[in-house]
């Protein structure tokens, strides 16, 4: 008889087990692709989640239609597909599915695209039932993830102990203490919560965002703990930029899980259009952008990790989460000298499913 699975049993599964499956290693897992991510799967037992040993069969990760009925639920369906219904299957529905923003308002006789074990001749008449899958999301990003929070949870202490007169003015040194303190704290809060798996469903940019971010603090707080110099005007305003853009992260922390299926980070068209007098020459530019928090004018020494948008020109748009970036428009491969001022974009909620802005060419460029 197939077991059924409700989100708070699944949380504290993971919560109890945390120690078995939740930080097994990935060479217990094979690694797949859907969606555009990376995903270890690793066969547990259905009743405990735990890890089992031993070949049944080549196990494959695929993706395939599910009509929702007011009798079926999405958990019922990711079970019965082989998959364990916890917050890593509901990345991959989502982003299977990205415009979809909350299984929970889909209605009954709609189609969606839900992640599905295939293979096994061994677990043909188990999986599902005995045996399910549990799904790894982005495993390296994850893992280079916690290692940069176990390291700034080191440099953020030793931070803390710094004297007043280390700081731009005495009065400086709480603020910035304390926010260094808060982004130490988040990102142990959202480090446990994966291990746990009780985590929101996160885009692939949010998590290219916290690792970005945390490498970013890491770099700028080690140096200055262990030596006498001094934090600058400049590294006070990084630190709030990223502070900024965590406090941003942080809110899909809150939702309530409880026996409900958690909702997508919703995804917005942001359109950047460039203007200036020289038509050809915007033709020929790509727009780019980063993480408002790991940005720096210009973005080449070093180079700033940027992101292009796909199509050439103005007027092109790239479908981004809620977050502030930096954008800005230069020669198609050469993102590191700007040929517009950088913008802070900030991607809201309330601006509604389409987002325009405004990019102007620094005169004299050619």
């Amino acid at each position: 008889m197939a077991i059924s699975f409700r989100w708070p049993a699944i949380a504290g599964l993971c919560f109890l087990g945390s120690l078995i499956f939740c930080v097994a290693s990935l060479s217990q897992s094979s690694l797949e692709q859907l969606a555009g991510r990376s995903v270890a799967i690793q066969l547990v037992k259905a009743d405990d989640l735990s890890p089992v040993q031993g070949s049944f069969g080549a196990l494959r990760l695929t993706a395939a239609p599910a009509q929702i009925t007011k009798q079926t639920t999405l958990y019922a369906t990711l079970q019965a597909n082989g998959v364990v219904p916890d917050t890593e299957a509901f990345c991959l529905v989502y982003d299977l599915n990205p415009a979809l923003r909350n299984i929970r308002d889909v209605k009954a006789g709609a189609v969606v695209q839900v992640p599905k074990i295939e293979g096994g001749h061994d677990l043909a008449n188990k999986l599902g039932k005995d045996y399910l899958v549990a799904l790894t999301v982005d495993p390296e990003l994850r893992q280079a993830l916690d290692q940069g929070i176990d390291e700034l949870q080191t440099t953020a202490s030793r931070f803390a102990a710094l004297p007043p007169d280390r700081f731009p003015s005495p009065a400086d040194a709480g603020p910035i203490q304390q926010n260094v303190a808060a982004l130490a704290k988040w990102y142990s809060q959202i480090e446990k919560s994966y291990a746990r798996r009780t985590g929101p469903p996160l885009r692939r940019q949010t998590l290219l965002q916290l690792k970005s971010e945390v490498d970013a603090m890491n770099s700028l707080l080690d140096p200055r703990a262990g030596s006498d110099q001094k934090i600058t005007k400049s590294d006070q305003e990084q630190i709030e930029a990223i502070y900024r853009d965590i406090e941003s992260v942080m809110m899909n922390y809150g939702q309530v899980l409880a026996n409900q299926a958690p909702a997508a980070e919703a995804l917005y068209k942001v359109v950047i259009n460039i203007k200036g007098d020289d038509a050809g020459l915007i033709e020929r530019l790509r727009v780019y952008y980063t993480f408002n928090g790991i940005y720096r004018d210009p973005p080449i020494s070093p180079p700033v990790t940027s992101y292009p948008f796909p199509q050439l020109g103005s007027g092109k748009s790239e479908v981004l989460p809620v977050k502030n970036y930096r954008v800005w428009a230069a020669q198609d491969g050469d993102p590191g000298h700007p040929l517009t001022p950088p913008l802070l974009v900030q991607v809201s909620p309330l601006a509604g499913d389409t987002q325009e802005f405004d990019l102007s060419l620094i005169k004299g460029n050619r």
